[in-house]
């Protein structure tokens, strides 16, 4: 990625706004998904009302799980409902409402700015991949960034795996899978879902206050994450992106010039 080049930097988010924004297909492509999604939306408002509106979407920006999330931020999460849940008590033995209460502590602007925080380091991976990925190589690009987004997640279960691992085939052909660095991370990423798992069972099922340790085996997956994707990343520049570094928006070519690319 070019930091020390801001020139290169510009002409590459010039690429990405032109073939965003000003070619037929790709119109196309946001008008009718952005279409989609709120004719369906106003269908749910209107047969079920406002709950389908907060269940179906408001509810993900501001999810806040704390049991079986791999996610770093689990454990900030259980403290801050601890706390939630204290202050919720002494106002209910202060004579103040239950909903009132609730409202004050749970939903307080302060848990809500605290909560936005995660999402920065989310939108700077989208960044760097939309640049820095993607006009060298789409199919790359929405496999790094689904995997950005599970790592940095605030909420990470199992089922979260899928999203990437079902993009994984579209580049799995330029990654070199035999070298050393990524048998290396593969072991590394194995071994952190283990201490992870048997620190996750001492906690619910033995019943014992691990809280910190799990909180550590989530330290150790997401640094696993990060170092997957960066062997990833490092041994595909070593196979291909330096034969396509002299040709920006690659990714994007479309008929005769892709097939001489690939």
């Amino acid at each position: 990625f070019p930091w020390k080049h801001p020139l290169r930097i510009l002409t590459l988010a010039a690429l990405w706004v032109e073939r965003l924004f000003f070619t037929l297909s790709s119109v196309l492509f946001l008008i009718l998904s952005l279409g989609t999604m709120a004719f369906l939306t106003y269908l749910s408002v209107h047969f079920y009302g406002r709950v389908a509106l907060d269940e179906g979407l408001l509810y993900h920006f501001q999810r806040v799980d704390h049991r079986h999330n791999y996610s770093i931020y689990w454990y900030w999460i259980y403290l801050a409902r601890g706390r939630a849940s204290e202050a919720l008590n002494r106002m209910t033995l202060n004579g103040t409402g239950a909903s009132e209460g609730l409202a004050k502590t749970t939903f307080s602007p302060q848990m809500g700015f605290l909560g936005h925080i995660p999402l920065i380091p989310q939108i700077i991976i989208l960044g760097f991949t939309s640049l820095g990925i993607a006009p060298y190589d789409m199919t790359l690009a929405l496999f790094c960034q689904t995997f950005a987004f599970v790592a940095f997640n605030k909420v990470t279960t199992a089922q979260y795996f899928t999203w990437y691992l079902c993009l994984l085939p579209l580049c799995a052909d330029r990654i070199q899978w035999r070298s050393k660095r990524m048998i290396l991370s593969l072991t590394f990423l194995l071994v952190s879902i283990a201490t992870w798992l048997l620190s996750a069972f001492t906690l619910e099922m033995l019943g014992w206050t691990s809280h910190r340790q799990v909180w550590l085996a989530s330290v150790l997956f997401f640094i696993a994450n990060v170092n997957l994707l960066s062997a990833i990343l490092n041994g595909y520049k070593k196979k291909k992106t330096t034969v396509l570094m002299s040709t920006p928006g690659a990714g994007w070519a479309t008929g005769r010039n892709k097939a001489k690319l690939s």
